[in-house]
């Protein structure tokens, strides 16, 4: 009989969470899974959801969340699932409401994708009376889940993985680098959603500003609705409008990286990025931040350059580095590739979170 499986995937979609719920979804659904997901109504993640085939409900999470939470319990009632995984935080709260309600009728999970910010005492207390199990997307996520008071016996590592195109060789960006007149310039890229701490854009545009007119910024997934902020903030740098290339979501991403010649990724929190993996898989060269998670995939001069927060100079000096050596460059890229085909594909992830949720099945 198949395992009853509900995931929650509430809000825009635009956070690598939403993606990892559709992924999930997809994938233990064509194992001995029935799975449904419940997400925001006209969100990217409704969208993207529905693409991949996957069976699903979407209700308006811009009502007060006492219905939401009807709405949700609506749904439980019919699949009746064994297990429910929740990806955000508006989702870990129906969740909780869930198990207080039903008990032992269901195991509660949540998947954490970010470094842990609960409310000391209050956060700690609530999941360890509400949630069997946790699941962190990197040691970094877990580590600061049990710092912060959660049981570290129900926390589990489960690294996210990647789909990546068969044929990601043929690939060759050069329509993007043709649209946006991209000929003879080195193309720093990112792909994120706009925050200015947190995603790290001040050290971002302090960097970039020190480049000559050779560097242009392109930066994928930017939603409409930050265009101008992103460009207001990057005008505090005096970095002219024309530096920077956002062509907001856009469902051939494998284009977009292929048409980088570096990636970056400045932030000052990740969980286990899935963009980072990308980069990796589309064989560009990567210069991160060295924070929990992206130091557990990247190792510094091995198969990137990290960077510390500390100094944000060392990512110009990177920068310069890699446009200055091609052959480093090269050398990087393609053991980061490897590292990506050889423990961070979509298959990898399905057999980890699979043989997770069974034995936790199982010891329940």
């Amino acid at each position: 009989m198949a395992i009853r499986l509900l995931q929650l995937s509430f809000g825009d979609g635009y956070a690598g969470s939403a993606k990892i719920a559709i992924l999930s979804s997809d994938l233990l659904s064509k194992r001995n899974y029935d799975v449904t997901l419940i997400v925001s109504k006209n969100s990217l993640t409704e969208q993207r959801a529905k693409e991949r085939g996957v069976k699903l409900f979407a209700i308006d999470t811009t009502k007060k969340f006492k219905t939401i939470f009807n709405e949700t319990d609506q749904y439980y009632l019919g699949i009746k699932p064994n297990v429910i995984i929740s990806h955000h935080s508006l989702d870990r709260k129906v969740g909780m409401k869930l198990k207080r309600k039903y008990r032992k009728q269901f195991l509660n999970i949540g998947y954490r994708h970010n470094i842990s910010k609960s409310t000391p005492i209050i956060g700690p207390l609530l999941y360890n009376s509400y949630f069997d199990y946790l699941i962190a997307c990197s040691k970094g996520v877990a580590n600061s889940l049990i710092s912060s008071g959660i049981n570290k016996n129900n926390v589990r590592v489960i690294y996210n993985g990647i789909s990546i195109p068969n044929n990601i060789n043929e690939i060759s960006g050069q329509l993007v680098r043709k649209n946006f007149k991209l000929s003879g310039k080195i193309v720093l890229g990112l792909s994120t959603w706009f925050h200015k701490e947190r995603k790290g854009f001040d050290i971002l545009f302090n960097s970039f500003s020190k480049l000559n007119d050779r560097f242009v910024l392109l930066l994928v997934g930017i939603p409409e609705s930050d265009k101008q902020n992103v460009l207001d903030y990057a005008k505090e740098f005096n970095i002219p409008r024309n530096k920077i290339i956002m062509p907001g979501y856009v469902d051939n991403i494998w284009e977009y990286y292929k048409a980088m010649d570096i990636f970056l990724l400045p932030s000052r929190s990740e969980g286990f990025s899935l963009a980072l993996l990308e980069a990796a898989a589309a064989k560009l060269p990567i210069i991160a931040s060295n924070i929990p998670g992206t130091n557990e995939f990247i190792i510094n001069g091995e198969n990137g350059i990290l960077f510390e927060l500390g100094k944000p100079h060392e990512l110009l000096n990177g920068i310069i580095k890699l446009t200055g050596d091609k052959l480093l460059a090269e050398k990087l890229a393609m053991n980061a590739h490897e590292k990506v085909l050889n423990k961070f594909i979509h298959e990898n992830y399905a057999t980890n979170l699979d043989n997770y949720l069974m034995s936790a099945l199982k010891s329940d």
